[in-house]
């Protein structure tokens, strides 16, 4: 089997340079803060550009407690980001990496946001569909959760 690509455009209320500067570069922080439950800790190893490798731990209650991120991409004057997910009991044995390419365009009423997703298996291994719906609502409450923060602390940002 070969690569799965899943692309979803999600809008959003906030001014775009707001939202990819809370929900890109300043996640680490936000997302421990807001929910501890999912992110127990983010290890950084690296200065937070290209090739900055995040050690996540996620909440006990989780199916999958580790993920193991590289920074691909950071692009603030195009509002692009990637990461790659390298590691951790998240690829469930059966991928050799998730991709996610994000980015970020203004719109009149604050932005559009375009996620694409590439899951890379090892082999011939077959990826179960309900580990990727799983993924896809786990993001969606994520990003919405992200949002509802930056929205209610927009000056900050």
């Amino acid at each position: 089997m070969g690569a799965l690509t899943f692309t979803e455009e999600v809008s959003s209320t906030v001014p775009a340079a707001k939202l990819y500067k809370g929900f890109f570069l300043e996640i680490d922080t936000i997302l421990p803060k807001i929910l501890p439950d999912f992110i127990k800790s983010i290890e950084i190893e690296g200065d937070g550009g290209v090739g900055t490798i995040k050690n996540v731990t996620l909440g006990a209650g989780l199916k999958v407690v580790s993920m193991k991120q590289r920074i691909d991409v950071i692009d603030k004057e195009a509002l692009a980001y990637s990461y790659s997910v390298i590691g951790g009991d998240i690829l469930l044995g059966k991928l050799e990496s998730i991709v996610n390419h994000f980015t970020v365009t203004p719109t009149d009423e604050g932005c559009l946001v375009k996620m694409t997703t590439i899951y890379n298996p090892i082999g011939d291994e077959v990826i179960p569909e309900e580990n990727i719906k799983e993924a896809g609502e786990q993001s969606g409450k994520l990003f919405k959760a992200v949002e509802a923060y930056i929205l209610a602390n927009l000056d900050a940002y």
